[in-house]
């Protein structure tokens, strides 16, 4: 299995190569894709995809034929695991960002113009010791698995072999294919979310979880978290204050030696 186009493809292609894998019957593929975002606005995205081991029984030859080096090529780093504890194999890719767009230019590798996590974007706003974050997007499968085809696949074969070969395997493709998605933000849960929100205490992000639609629904992605460092604000007050005493007594200690200086002048014997 190789994988072709441009690295705004790469991803989104070896989905397609996966998740064709559930129309064998009795078989399951999960994607399962995460966002981890620092308070620097930089981070990290992950993408595992997880074929069981019926899949490996049906499909025996997926563990030699698998070719990531394309994916690599683009940027990502890849891992394959193979077996897994259960039988089945593994693909993990990830991929470091230093800045919200840049981290919006790898999510739009992840999935097509019909795939199931569409127009994701990350953003922040504010600095050091008070910011907002920002994430936003749409998932789901309202063309099901012709979702994952391109586009010139459509147009040769059509909708009709996903839908009649997902029929005869006797599963749903809820039952067949598992799509998730988990963000982390910086600090505290802004408004309401789409999805599910967990942040402890002592947790320094919130976590926002989807599992995303196959069953040709759709689902809004909304989050935000706002990240209030109090210690860092009052460290950066305490040092602005300290600064502006220092300029302070500056002006004061050239003030004062000008007037001595200008005393004594003014007292020197002839003067």
């Amino acid at each position: 299995m190789s994988i072709r186009g441009g690295s705004r493809r790469v991803v989104a292609n070896l989905l397609v190569a996966f998740t064709a894998l559930t129309l064998l019957p009795a078989c399951r593929v999960d994607i399962a894709t995460t966002v981890n975002v620092a308070e620097s606005g930089g981070g990290t995205i992950s993408v595992i995809v997880t074929a069981d081991a019926e899949v490996m029984r049906g499909a025996p030859e997926l563990a030699t034929s698998l070719s990531v080096d394309d994916l690599r090529a683009a940027g990502w780093d890849a891992t394959v695991q193979n077996p897994t504890a259960d039988g089945g194999l593994s693909l993990t890719l990830t991929r470091g960002f230093t800045k919200p767009d840049e981290a919006n230019e790898y999510l739009a590798q992840l999935s097509g113009a019909n795939g199931p996590l569409r127009d994701l974007r990350l953003s922040s706003e504010g600095g050091f010791g008070d910011a907002t974050y920002a994430f936003s997007g749409t998932s789901g499968l309202p063309q099901g698995l012709a979702g994952f085809a391109d586009d010139d696949a459509l147009a040769a074969l059509g909708v009709a072999p996903f839908a009649s070969t997902l029929a005869a395997s006797n599963l749903s493709l809820g039952e067949a294919l598992g799509v998730t998605l988990r963000v982390l933000l910086p600090g505290s849960p802004l408004g309401t979310s789409s999805g599910t929100v967990t942040r402890n205490d002592e947790d320094l992000s919130t976590t926002f979880t989807w599992i995303v639609p196959v069953d040709g629904g759709s689902l809004d992605l909304t989050a935000g978290t706002r990240n209030r460092n109090i210690s860092a604000l009052l460290a950066s007050v305490t040092a602005n204050g300290f600064l502006v005493l220092i300029v302070l007594l500056a002006i004061a200690f050239t003030a004062y030696c000008g007037s001595v200086i200008f005393r004594r002048s003014r007292s020197t014997p002839g003067s």
